[in-house]
C-alpha cells in the first residue's frame, strides 16, 4: 500500500491546511502555502513539536535575541481576540504595511526610541493617522515586557503627536437641495435622513423597520441600536451610541417615502440591487456622481453628519438635544467642535458682561437721584451726586465698607 505524503494536510482554494487529533484533542492551522514542499516540512515540524511539547509551536524561549517579527508572530492572535472586529483589520494592514518591513529582523532589545522616533517622522499621514500605526507596535513591546521578553519597555518614553481638530466644512441648505435634486431617486431617502439625522453612516445601514417607532408619545423615533461595518452587523461605535433619537419632518418624509421600496425588507435601506448598504458602496456609487452632478466641490459624507451639528447649534437647539442625537458621550465634544456655530445670543461673546454693567449704572443712578429728592424733603439741601460703577450692588458695596470700618 502507497504511503500517503501528504498525511494530515488539505487543500483548499490552492492553500494547505494542517489538521490532525492528537491525544483526544484536535490541531488545525493554515500554513498559508500554496507549494507541497513547503507544506510537508511545515507539517512535519508541527508533528515533533506535538511529540516533544504537546503544541504546534515550541515553546518560546525568553531571552533577549528575539526579533520584532517573532514576536509579532506571538502577539497577533493574542491581540485578535481583544480588540473590535472591525478595529483588527486595520491592525492586521500596518503590521504587514508599515511595521514589520523595518523592524522584523530587529531584536527587540535593540530596538531604540531614535529608531522609532525616525519611522514615524518617515510616515506619509497626518498626526492622527500616525498615532494609530503606533499603537499595534506599542502593543507588542507591552507583552513582551509582560512575558519578560525585555526588561525595558522603549515605547513608555514613546509620546503621541498632538492631532489636528477634526475639520469642519458643512453644507448650506442651498448646497444640500442641490444634492437632493441630483441624486439617484433610489437614494435620495438615504441623503435626507443622513442629513437631518445626526446618525453616523454605519448606524443608518444598520436600521430595521423594527427600529422605527412611529407611535411614539411626542414624534417618532429611531432606534440606534446597532452599526453595520465591514459587511457585519455590531454594537455602535461607544456605549453612549446606543440611543433613542428624534425623527425631524425631513426624515418622517424621507421614510415615508422609503417606504415604498423597501416596507418589505428587513433592512430600511438597500442597495438598487437589493443588496446591503455599505458605507464604500454610496460613496462611490452615490456621493461622489451626485456631487459632480451638483457643481459642489468634493466633501466626504462624514461632513453630512458635521452639517446636521451646525445647523441644529446655530438654530439655537438644546445642546444636549444635539448630544443625544449625534450620540457623544458628553457635550464636550459638541462645545469643541461646533461652539463657533453657537448663535450670539448665547454665546459667551462679551455682551452678557456688557449689558449686566450698563443696567448696573442705570440703577445706580436712578438710586442716586431718588436719595436726592428724599435728603431735600428732608431740608438737607442738594449734594453732589457721585454715580457709582461698581458691579457689586450699592447696598452690599456699603455694607462692606461698613464693616471693613468696625473691623
Amino acid at each position: 500500500m502507497a504511503k500517503n505524503k501528504n498525511r494530515n494536510l488539505s487543500k483548499i482554494d490552492g492553500i494547505w491546511y494542517f489538521r490532525i487529533l492528537w491525544k483526544g484533542q484536535t490541531f488545525k492551522r493554515s500554513l498559508g502555502v500554496s507549494k507541497e514542499s513547503i507544506a510537508r516540512d511545515l507539517r512535519d515540524e508541527y508533528l515533533n513539536n506535538l511529540v516533544k511539547y504537546n503544541q504546534l509551536d515550541a515553546p518560546v524561549e525568553r531571552d533577549t535575541q528575539m526579533t520584532f517579527g517573532q514576536m509579532a508572530k506571538i502577539w497577533a492572535p493574542i491581540h485578535k481576540k481583544q480588540v473590535k472586529y472591525t478595529t483588527w483589520p486595520d491592525y492586521r494592514s500596518i503590521m504587514n504595511g508599515h511595521i514589520l518591513p523595518v523592524f522584523k529582523d530587529r531584536p527587540m532589545n535593540e530596538i531604540s526610541l531614535i529608531e522609532i522616533l525616525d519611522f514615524r517622522s518617515g510616515l506619509d499621514v497626518g498626526a492622527k493617522r500616525a498615532n494609530n500605526i503606533m499603537i499595534p507596535m506599542k502593543s507588542v513591546f507591552d507583552l513582551a515586557q509582560a512575558e519578560g521578553i525585555i526588561k525595558e519597555n522603549v515605547m513608555k518614553k514613546f509620546k503621541k503627536l498632538k492631532e489636528d481638530e477634526v475639520k469642519i466644512d458643512p453644507f448650506s441648505l442651498k448646497e444640500i437641495q442641490q444634492i437632493l435634486d441630483k441624486i439617484d431617486p433610489w437614494y435620495r431617502s438615504y441623503a435626507e435622513v443622513l442629513f437631518y439625522s445626526g446618525m453616523r453612516a454605519g448606524e443608518i445601514n444598520a436600521l430595521t423597520w423594527k427600529d422605527y417607532k412611529e407611535d411614539m408619545e411626542f414624534c417618532p423615533q429611531l432606534d440606534i441600536n446597532k452599526t453595520f461595518v465591514q459587511g457585519q452587523d455590531g454594537p455602535p461605535k461607544t456605549p453612549s451610541s446606543f440611543r433613542m433619537i428624534d425623527c425631524l419632518p425631513e426624515v418622517v418624509s424621507a421614510l415615508n417615502t422609503q417606504k415604498k421600496l423597501t416596507r418589505h425588507c428587513r433592512h430600511i435601506f438597500l442597495t438598487k440591487n437589493g443588496d446591503r448598504m455599505t458605507t464604500d458602496h454610496f460613496r462611490k456609487e452615490v456621493w461622489v456622481p451626485v456631487l459632480e452632478k451638483a457643481g459642489i466641490e468634493y466633501r466626504p459624507p462624514i461632513q453630512a453628519r458635521h452639517t446636521f451639528a451646525t445647523m441644529m447649534i446655530s438654530s439655537g437647539e438644546e445642546v444636549g438635544w444635539v448630544q443625544n442625537m449625534m450620540g457623544h458621550a458628553s457635550l464636550e465634544m459638541i462645545n469643541r467642535r461646533y461652539y463657533k456655530w453657537k448663535p450670539r445670543k448665547t454665546r459667551n461673546d462679551g455682551q452678557a458682561f456688557r449689558s449686566f454693567v450698563d443696567g448696573r449704572v442705570k440703577t445706580d443712578k436712578a438710586e442716586a437721584v431718588d436719595r436726592l429728592a428724599q435728603e431735600k424733603k428732608a431740608g438737607h439741601g442738594a449734594k453732589k451726586i457721585q454715580t457709582c460703577t461698581n458691579i457689586v450692588p450699592l447696598d452690599e458695596f456699603r455694607h462692606k465698607k461698613s464693616r471693613s470700618k468696625t473691623g
